[in-house]
């Protein structure tokens, strides 16, 4: 039997839950990633761990046996993280960071922000999800975060978790320089009601969601097709003659122009987020200066 450390979160999150609905928000994935990763532990189980009913999951007998070692064997490999790390830091003079992070084009060098302070990178997650990310910070499994938070449509970020705004993000449309409206200064969904979209990372990223309640809003009901990287997005919408989102409209491509989108609740604000314990105690505010001085001068570079 090989469960991954993953889907034991997975799980023990929704027995919390009681509701695969509820376990998705928390764990900011869709309803079904979410129940494909359930059954991905049960088959390799090999029986049934919950119950789906009316009323919502219960955990089987096997189920509550699985739980009751994933809530031994999680905290221990906290536990067993943390002491390497302190081994580590010990050894080398660098405390040694886990980091978590969107992956945007500034991914790098935000890493490279978290060195210049003295810390080593010991790990990188990179997931879409600021509300994984917060999670994973306010359980102490990273230590810091730069992730996209929508302030009109994600829950309010955990007073217990630290973070501040690098700084605010306006959606744009990539469209192929032959559409009717690439020569607008701006556009609204309700102008592009008929087109096709192309959206990255359909299964995890809150943005695709957050785009279909923006189109809910707007009475529109675009067709949309998906991809599994924001690279294979734009390529994808390239060869499609579709259109892409992005958040970084100076990263331009061949035969396309950016065009701001108004009039949505898409409007994002790029966040850091640190734990008050670790590497960063003392340095989050460092790091808060650097990273937005990073993020100013790669939404200022020209990419053309």
């Amino acid at each position: 039997m090989d469960i991954e450390l993953q889907q034991l979160r997975i799980l023990q999150t929704v027995a919390e839950a009681g509701s695969i609905n509820r376990a998705a928000e928390e764990l900011g994935m869709s309803q079904s990633a979410l129940s494909r990763a359930l059954q991905r532990v049960e088959r390799a189980a090999g029986m049934p761990l919950v119950n789906r009913g009316q009323a919502g999951i219960t955990l089987t007998p096997a189920g509550t046996i699985v739980l009751g070692h994933a809530e031994t064997v999680l905290p221990a490999l906290r536990r067993m993280f943390s002491d390497v790390r302190s081994c580590l830091a010990a050894a080398g003079g660098r405390a040694p960071a886990r980091i978590g992070a969107a992956p945007a084009p500034a991914l790098t060098a935000f890493v490279r922000c978290v060195e210049d302070l003295g810390i080593a990178a010991l790990s990188l997650l990179v997931d879409e999800s600021g509300r994984r990310l917060t999670e994973l910070l306010a359980k102490n499994e990273i230590d810091v975060a730069m992730f996209r938070h929508f302030p009109e449509l994600d829950p309010e970020l955990p007073e217990h978790v630290r973070h501040a705004e690098i700084a605010a993000q306006s959606p744009h449309v990539c469209l192929p320089d032959t559409h009717p409206l690439a020569g607008r200064a701006e556009v609204r969904l309700s102008d592009l009601g008929t087109d096709h979209f192309v959206l990255s990372y359909p299964e995890c990223q809150p943005l695709t969601g957050h785009f279909q309640t923006a189109c809910g809003l707007a009475g529109v009901r675009p067709r949309i097709s998906y991809a599994n990287s924001a690279s294979a997005a734009i390529t994808l919408g390239e060869a499609l003659g579709a259109v892409t989102l992005t958040y970084w409209p100076n990263i331009t491509e061949p035969r396309r122009r950016h065009v701001a989108l108004r009039g949505t609740p898409l409007g994002a604000v790029m966040t850091l987020a640190w734990t008050d314990e670790g590497p960063l105690c003392d340095l989050g505010d460092q790091l808060l200066d650097s990273v937005r001085r990073m993020h100013a001068a790669c939404a200022s570079a020209d990419h053309d």
